[in-house]
């Protein structure tokens, strides 16, 4: 039941919109109770979610970014500029902003 009061008071908190301190200043409340529910309160929904192990470790998980997007499907080389001694490889994708400002540099 206690942890289910604060729940909704820490709600009740982020609704208002007002700086901890001061919510707790208005509600009666001690900052350092509020965060110590806090704290409770957050890792009770993260082991539920699984992203900390009971134990109490944090785990860590590599994450791989992914290509999936309209325009990054092929990151194979599209182009190479050779310009003055410089050579610039454009892959499939690239921005366009980015290709014509390298194009205006290149141009000087």
């Amino acid at each position: 039941m206690l942890k289910a009061k604060w729940i909704e008071l820490i709600k009740s908190q982020k609704e208002s919109g007002l700086p901890i301190r001061k919510w707790c200043e208005e509600n009666h409340i001690s900052p350092t109770q509020y965060y110590y529910w806090l704290r409770i309160i957050r890792e009770d929904s993260l082991i539920k979610a699984g992203t900390l192990a009971v134990t109490g470790q944090t785990q860590f998980v590599e994450v791989k970014p992914g290509f999936d997007k309209v325009g990054f499907n092929h990151q194979g080389v599209c182009a190479v500029l050779r310009s003055n001694g410089i050579e610039i490889e454009i892959l499939n994708g690239a921005d366009p902003d980015t290709l014509e400002a390298l194009l205006g540099i290149l141009k000087r």
